[in-house]
């Protein structure tokens, strides 16, 4: 059985990728290192999802340039598990992925490049 981490990733993971305006800002590298790429803060989905994706350093693999994003935990979550891990650390980072910084995908390029993103948190969720 999944654990309330794993839930609360797949639930933000899905969240993501219900919008268009989501997946490109994370796609396109987009955002100020330690600010939030998802969910917004303080709105109703930060607190049903219990997690958020922080924007990460630019990082440069094999000559290309990525961006780092971080999944952390949230004090403000509704489930008690997970709030009460985001209490003993709320900058915890739970898992990692990075994105190439690429400018015009087309749908396929994006459809993989999602699934990508999405295969590294959960191979790098560390609980």
């Amino acid at each position: 059985m999944p654990s309330k981490v794993h839930k609360s990733l797949a639930s933000l993971l899905a969240y993501i990728k219900q919008s268009k305006a989501r997946r490109s800002k994370i796609l396109g590298g987009q955002g100020v290192p330690g600010h939030r790429a998802a969910p917004a803060p303080g709105g109703n989905h930060d607190a049903t999802i219990g997690g958020r994706i922080d924007v990460g350093e630019i990082v440069k693999i094999a000559g290309k340039e990525f961006r780092r994003y971080k999944f952390q935990l949230n004090l403000n979550a509704q489930d008690s598990t997970i709030k009460k891990l985001a209490a003993k650390d709320s900058h915890k980072v739970y898992s990692t992925a990075d994105v190439e910084i690429k400018g015009d995908r087309n749908e396929e390029e994006e459809e993989d490049a999602m699934e990508e993103f999405e295969q590294q948190l959960y191979k790098n969720l560390n609980e």
